[in-house]
């Protein structure tokens, strides 16, 4: 019988990488055991070798996870500040658009706009600075009906002023549009907690020009509490556009960094 032509190394390294077990047997019939071993071997080290240089060292991977950690630092808390500007402008809006419901359910109902706004006044000559009127001989009836509208779910009386004054507010390099407006009156009004989780502060219980506005806190008792963030001074007005709505009128408060409720309703 003829000699058995052995098989080859690269045969014998492709049959113990993939476990052929016809190969080796083959192998090993032929007495090619030695040739074999040496392919094991050369394997096992190939093996080895691969897992070391694939693997990071001890060095790299705590100076990767600084890097990590640092831009994680620098970046987050703008991301949080982003999302809490987000919810809490929409948290304006759903507000809002609540508020505007109900006026227009009231004045349905009223069959005609109760006498309870401030509007532009007709000078002449025109005024260019722009001067203000108020109808407030119907505002006791006008806010039984908005707020009944509006659906509340309890009020209070309140007998502290729970916000910056015109005064801190200036000072901290807020803005405030108008300092004959009285911003303190919410000391001595009435406190509606909205569906929502919202608080409405109003002075219901007379006809006098501070009936003409009331201040909304968006998301109820928790933070920031600050005027242009989650708290705004509003009223019923004609000013500007001669239709009734709800908006900021002349008296406008703004804290360092908040916004008007325009800036907020054009977002």
């Amino acid at each position: 019988m003829s000699e058995a032509k052995l098989v080859p190394k690269t045969t014998l390294l492709r049959a113990v990488q993939i476990q052929d077990h016809r190969h080796i047997r083959f192998c090993i019939a032929f007495n090619s055991c030695k040739i074999l071993k040496q392919v094991q071997d050369d394997s096992a080290v190939g093996t080895f070798d691969n897992n070391r240089h694939a693997a990071f060292t001890l060095a790299e991977v705590l100076i990767t996870l600084g890097i990590i950690g640092v831009v994680a630092a620098l970046t987050i808390p703008t991301l949080i500040s982003k999302f809490q500007e987000k919810a809490l402008e929409s948290q304006f809006k759903k507000t809002y658009s609540m508020l505007s419901q109900a006026l227009q359910f009231t004045i349905y109902e009223n069959g005609s706009e109760y006498k309870c706004y401030t509007q532009d006044r007709v000078t002449n000559p025109p005024d260019p600075n722009g001067t203000s009127q108020f109808e407030y001989s119907e505002c006791t009836k006008f806010h039984k009906s908005f707020f009944q509208n509006l659906k509340y779910v309890k009020v209070e009386s309140v007998n502290e002023h729970p916000y910056k004054t015109r005064n801190e507010v200036v000072a901290e390099g807020g803005t405030v549009s108008n300092n004959s407006c009285n911003f303190s009156f919410i000391a001595n009004t009435n406190k509606y907690y909205l569906q929502d989780g919202s608080i409405v502060y109003a002075l219901t219980n007379r006809n006098s020009m501070l009936a003409l506005y009331f201040v909304i806190d968006i998301n109820g008792d928790k933070g920031p509490n600050k005027w242009g963030y989650d708290v705004f001074y509003l009223g019923p007005t004609k000013q500007y556009t001669g239709v009734l709505r709800i908006a900021e009128t002349t008296c406008l408060i703004c804290e360092k960094g908040g916004k008007s409720v325009e800036d907020i309703l054009k977002r």
